[in-house]
């Protein structure tokens, strides 16, 4: 058993996707599956069910899955001690949620690597909550997500507040308005969305079931800047965050369709668990160069 297979599959798992988990790695997919398919040979079990999607773990997996996350923090735990004088490479790994890696990570992240250039950043990105449940389970030391406002976080996390997002309904400045107002006036409407799992967009869909309005999910992408264009050329409705739009190129093609009854108020957080206290000084960083870095947006007129 190699120490970089169960690290690969603890990825696979923890990203539920080959190719988000060898995005994360700067692995080939084709690499990733060698490393998962030797650390199951090595094992004598299946780890992965091949035959269903989406990406599904055996109950094989499941139980080996936890196990192989014990492994990783007793290495860390290790690499720890022997690098508590401050002198030794370290690897840093922070989850960043998808609607903050545009624009928000790059000055923080550079900062950082000034501050601290032998420590190594790893980012990987990913949904709010998988990215919780991974510092949770060791296999992220930090992580920077978007929870809706006055959400409490679970037991066992340090976490500070560094801003606020505010997500937006945007539609071509062209468009043609209807006379219903509120959301009403969104019965039926096409969205351009992220993919099931956004949390906004789950928040979006409870919203307008309770109010019994129909939602047509008309595309879905990751990409908020491509969200946008599709938006402009009039594929439906978009959500995405008051930055994003503030600083994007096709703003001038846009529009915020401001709907009573549908706001969209989120946290920032930056987290870690409880006790990593030789992370403090380079997370501490983190948390005021993105709080300052999130102090400069501009917000769309």
């Amino acid at each position: 058993m190699q120490f970089d297979d169960v690290r690969t599959f603890v990825a696979v798992a923890e990203a539920r996707s080959v190719s988000r988990a060898a995005r994360d790695l700067h692995l080939t997919q084709p690499a990733v599956t060698r490393r998962v398919q030797r650390l199951e040979s090595s094992l004598g079990v299946a780890l992965c069910d091949r035959r269903r999607r989406p990406f599904t773990l055996t109950p094989a997996g499941r139980a080996a899955l936890e196990r192989c996350r014990r492994v990783l923090r007793a290495v860390r735990e290790v690499q720890s001690a022997a690098g508590h004088d401050g002198d030794a490479p370290r690897e840093i790994r922070i989850g960043v949620a998808h609607a903050l890696t545009e624009v928000t990570l790059t000055e923080p992240v550079d900062r950082l690597r000034r501050a601290f250039p032998r420590v190594t950043l790893a980012l990987a990105t990913g949904w709010s909550r998988d990215l919780l449940e991974r510092v949770r389970a060791g296999s992220l030391e930090a992580a920077v997500i978007l929870l809706p406002e006055g959400e409490r976080l679970p037991a066992g996390l340090d976490a500070v507040a560094v801003g606020r997002e505010r997500l937006v309904v945007v539609e071509p400045r062209r468009a043609h308005r209807t006379r219903a107002g509120g959301l009403a006036g969104l019965d039926g409407a096409g969205w351009v969305l992220n993919p099931d799992g956004c949390a906004a967009r789950a928040m979006l869909g409870r919203i307008l079931h309770r109010a019994r309005v129909r939602m047509r999910v008309a595309v879905e992408t990751y990409t908020y800047e491509l969200q946008l264009a599709l938006v402009a050329r009039g594929r439906g409705l978009g959500l995405v965050p008051a930055r994003i739009l503030a600083r994007s190129r096709l703003r001038s093609r846009l529009r915020v369709r401001r709907v009573p009854d549908l706001e969209f108020p989120l946290t920032i957080w930056c987290l870690r668990r409880t006790g990593d206290a030789d992370l403090a000084p380079v997370l501490g960083a983190l948390d005021r160069a993105l709080g300052a870095r999130l102090s400069r947006r501009r917000r769309p007129e």
